[in-house]
């Protein structure tokens, strides 16, 4: 039972906005104050509350409606009886209305308008994560709320199923001569004399065992002194498991479960909503996080299985995520995973875009996805700079800097499509995703895509990257570089300074001790009579750290770069 479409009504700042869902995870990106938690406190009050409140009503004077379909496992039709898309038997819609606040959330079939108890729709088990937890408070044995309900249920769990007591595990002798001298002592106090205030031991067994057990690593340093990030990491299954917990205690829990005839599992659908996962996590602990509880949900992790296997007589899950992110490192390869919140910049209003709804030639698909990985910071921009290469990449921030432009205030990055046919095809997906861009490549791609007319895409006046670098480098500078990293490779120009400028090297000093005394025009005729050789140098030595030190040594820089980089400023000005 999996959520695949979403269409809301009045509800604070989401009125108006449609969502598509893939079925197994989803990512819901954009800036801050649109309203994406919003979606998922929508979610749970479909799923696991009576009504909205008053300050969900984006206007008080009408109803709040929220129009969505469930896709239906084969094992699971039947469960809403007859009610089904005319089109589709797999698929539910339903129509869920508060009229006010005074009244209760009611769900109707689409089609039929027949009445849908709401108990039905517990079973699509939502699970509400919030990261704004305090873990040292939960991961504890003895602890009955949050994650530490469910360690305590493991504990309860044991001495049920081996019907251990607890003199199994204290020496009651022992306990029995502590237990009177505390209590001689405490007689001595006269409010404990006259109320017969005595120690004694606790009866409840698993209490007592869970005060005995803590959590800890392999040096025996209690999970609670250890990084948040460990402890959140730690926290977020266990708080599932909890929810879980939870939902087995219900009396329904029960009709929730749905056996696959084919192999007699029980599968149980559940669907988690996760805000902000990668709060105090490392990216590549983001990335492993969301990677695990994929896992988990399609019943890959196989401990995990295990786990609901043995305590709930779970076999398989039918599950989907929903995380709330404002981070790159947590998305995985696949834009159509990607739900987009942004404000539209021509009628100022809040748009979603899912992924899941875009639809791409199989040929540029294919291509997209193998750049997605290298791109992922774009989808967290208001505008995006698409350069060719690595030089370019490492280039651009200088020039930036150079410029004195703020990029992380203006909300632009910059990104290497790998080639100059990526250019346009990830500025073609970023605009779907509403997000503006400006690209550049090298001049020998012109006439392939100039008269395409495409908006914001420029072309080098010279013929590439190295040939408008080359122009506005100073040659001096160019040699004191060379010769400091690779040397040989100005043994033509020795050759040249003595015929061009007729001049005697002293091979045993440097070149540039040696070219710096040179007149301008010298210069400027050795320059020119080098170009060949120096592009090739530079062309040959295409990477981060060139482009990088090439741009620093530019005085000026090119003027199509300059063009770009104004570009992309004045498009996030616009974006605001």
């Amino acid at each position: 039972m999996k959520i695949i479409n979403l269409k809301i009504q009045n509800y604070r700042n989401l009125d108006g906005v449609e969502l598509i869902f893939h079925p197994d995870i989803n990512f819901i990106i954009g800036e801050n104050n649109l309203g994406k938690s919003n979606l998922l406190k929508l979610l749970n009050i479909l799923f696991n509350q009576q009504r909205f409140k008053e300050d969900d009503f984006y206007n008080s004077d009408r109803a709040i409606e929220v129009e969505f379909s469930l896709e239906l496992e084969t094992l699971e039709i039947g469960m809403f009886n007859d009610l089904f898309d005319p089109e589709n038997s797999h698929i539910l819609n339903i129509v869920a209305v508060q009229e006010s606040v005074d009244d209760n959330l009611e769900f109707k079939h689409k089609e039929s308008g027949s009445f849908i108890p709401r108990a039905d729709l517990k079973c699509i088990n939502y699970i509400d994560y919030d990261s704004l937890r305090n873990p040292s408070s939960e991961l504890k044995f003895d602890k009955i709320k949050g994650a530490g309900k469910f360690l305590n249920y493991i504990v309860f769990k044991y001495l049920e199923n081996s019907q251990t007591q607890d003199l199994d595990f204290i020496d009651k002798s022992k306990i029995n001569e502590l237990l009177l001298e505390v209590t001689g002592n405490l007689q001595k106090i006269k409010p404990f004399k006259d109320f017969f205030i005595e120690a004694i031991l606790e009866n409840n067994q698993e209490n007592l065992l869970t005060k005995l057990i803590i959590l800890a690593d392999d040096q025996k340093r209690r999970l609670e002194n250890l990084s948040y990030g460990v402890q959140f990491y730690s926290l977020i299954p266990l708080a599932l498991l909890e929810k879980l917990l939870s939902l087995n205690n219900k009396k329904n829990f029960k009709k929730c479960i749905f056996e696959d005839e084919s192999t007699a599992e029980k599968c149980l659908p559940i669907l988690i909503g996760l805000d902000e996962p990668e709060i105090h996590l490392h990216p590549y602990a983001q990335r492993a996080l969301v990677k695990y509880l994929k896992k988990i949900v399609i019943n890959e992790d196989k401990d995990f299985s295990e786990l609901l296997r043995t305590l709930f007589s779970i076999d398989r899950l039918l599950g989907q995520i929903i995380i709330v992110s404002h981070s790159p490192s947590i998305l995985l390869d696949d834009y159509k995973k990607i739900i987009r919140f942004y404000v539209d910049i021509n009628d100022k209003k809040l748009t979603v875009k899912s992924g899941k709804e875009i639809v791409l030639e199989k040929k540029t698909e294919k291509q997209l996805l193998r750049n997605l990985p290298y791109i992922k910071e774009a989808f967290f921009s208001k505008v995006v700079i698409l350069v060719e290469g690595d030089s370019e990449l490492g280039a651009f921030p200088v020039f930036v800097q150079k410029m004195n432009i703020n990029l992380d205030e203006l909300g632009i990055s910059i990104i290497k499509a790998g080639s100059p046919h990526s250019i346009v095809p990830l500025m073609n997906l970023l605009k779907k995703f509403g997000i503006l861009s400006v690209g550049i490549m090298d001049s020998d791609q012109k006439k392939i895509y100039e008269s395409k007319k495409i908006e914001n895409l420029f072309f080098t006046e010279l013929e590439d990257f190295e040939d408008e670098i080359f122009n506005s480098l100073d040659l001096l500078d160019y040699i004191l570089y060379v010769e400091s990293e690779t040397p040989k490779k100005l043994k033509f120009m020795v050759q040249k300074a003595q015929q061009l400028v007729s001049t005697t090297i002293d091979h045993n000093k440097s070149l540039y001790s040696q070219f710096k005394n040179l007149n301008q025009e010298q210069i400027k005729k050795l320059k020119f009579e080098s170009k060949e050789e120096i592009l090739k140098i530079l062309r040959n030595t295409k990477t981060i750290i060139n482009g990088r030190y090439l741009a620093e040594q530019l005085d000026e820089i090119p003027q199509i770069y300059q063009t770009v980089i104004k570009t992309a400023e004045e498009l996030s000005n616009y974006v605001k």
